[in-house]
């Protein structure tokens, strides 16, 4: 089997073999499948999954700006915009999604400088908040607020997961080992297609790549409803954070970011912090566990869980790679080598829900032009 070497008409209907069904590779997957494209999804972890290296489920999935000071942020910044847009139209017209937009909320124990207003103030319904908007606390100086989206992180994967499935892609689950493995297995499973002329490979961290690590994150759900985001920047450098799931998804509390810590365990000592921490900063969160015959207001914790940020020095690797793709001859006895275009999307860090639709339109034009 080879992959295809001439180039082809953009139009043309062309096999792509996606490694992860992470967000990035499942609108990879659903923007490749809805423009006419077989699409063949490998991936150790599947939507409805829930294990420490799937980082998707576990995520808060909220928008929340970055601050733009390279080239590379630059960019990301302009797949930010391209996915908030389509968020925003998903939000319209797609009840089910788990997408919703709500007030996102931003407090400081500083004053706000330009950098700050130059990064939030990009988007929309931003405003400063006044003094009386503002916790009565003795360290916050400073507040603001814009629109926001949330989503329901495991029921948008689905989603994703299910419009692909409507428009031709199909899923395998694989503990993949190389890129190339991926070319074989994709022609193995969907045989039907042309063996693959591309693999898109959306695997969080790559393969060896050293540049990337996991930064790691623990998160509590809990049952009670929020109707915005709250994110808290401390003094001591740590952010607290709030973030509602639609469609009765409870909200999200959190949280840590700890580079190239690979501890699977809850830090018992870290889910009192936040909670505490929470609880002063939004005490209108505290709720009434429902059923319940004590009426005293609680955050009702259902589950704290650790979670890997698939992080990437430099930033998100969006880029087209030519790697050597070895087979076995006709006879069975040797060996050919051809080309295979990779295509590598990964590395997102905490911004894979960010930037998924911006990437998938790149990954798509990429595809296109092989």
């Amino acid at each position: 089997m080879q992959p295809t070497g001439r180039r082809t008409s953009k139009m043309e209907r062309k096999h792509v073999a996606v490694i992860g069904a992470g967000v990035l590779g499942l609108t990879a997957a659903l923007e490749l499948a809805r423009q006419g494209h077989g699409v063949t999804v490998l991936a150790k972890d599947l939507p409805g999954d829930w294990t420490i290296d799937y980082a998707s489920p576990k995520a808060g999935a909220h928008f929340r700006p970055t601050a733009v000071t390279n080239a590379q942020e630059a960019f990301e910044n302009t797949l930010m915009h391209e996915t908030y847009a389509k968020l925003s139209e998903i939000c319209r017209t797609e009840s089910t999604s788990g997408v919703e937009f709500v007030p996102a909320v931003e407090y400081f124990d500083a004053e706000l400088g330009p950098r700050d207003l130059e990064m939030f103030s990009a988007w929309p319904r931003f405003r400063v908040l006044g003094p009386s908007e503002l916790p009565q606390s003795s360290t916050i100086k400073a507040g603001l607020t814009y629109s926001a989206w949330v989503l329901n992180s495991p029921v948008y994967l689905v989603w994703l997961q299910r419009r692909a499935e409507a428009h031709g892609a199909i899923f395998f689950r694989e503990h993949l080992t190389s890129v190339q493995e991926a070319f074989f297995l994709a022609a193995h499973h969907n045989s039907t297609q042309p063996p693959p002329c591309a693999v898109v490979n959306a695997s969080g961290m790559g393969f060896a790549d050293p540049n990337c690590f996991p930064s790691r994150g623990q998160f509590i759900l809990i049952s009670n409803e929020y109707n915005r985001t709250v994110s808290h920047h401390a003094a001591d450098g740590n952010a607290t954070v709030v973030i509602p799931r639609p469609l009765g998804g409870g909200t999200v509390i959190g949280g840590t970011k700890e580079p190239h810590n690979w501890s699977p365990l809850n830090s018992d000592a870290a889910v009192d912090e936040i909670v505490r921490r929470v609880s002063a900063l939004c005490p209108d969160l505290l709720q009434p566990i429902a059923g319940s015959l004590d009426p005293t207001p609680v955050l009702d914790c259902q589950e704290a869980y650790i979670g890997r940020r698939p992080m990437r020095s430099g930033g998100l690797r969006l880029e087209t790679e030519f790697i050597d793709l070895i087979t076995t001859g006709r006879t069975g006895l040797d060996t050919e080598t051809s080309t295979l275009p990779v295509i590598h999307c990964y590395g997102a860090g905490p911004s894979g829900y960010k930037i998924s639709w911006g990437a998938a339109q790149r990954v798509t034009e990429m595809v296109n032009s092989l």
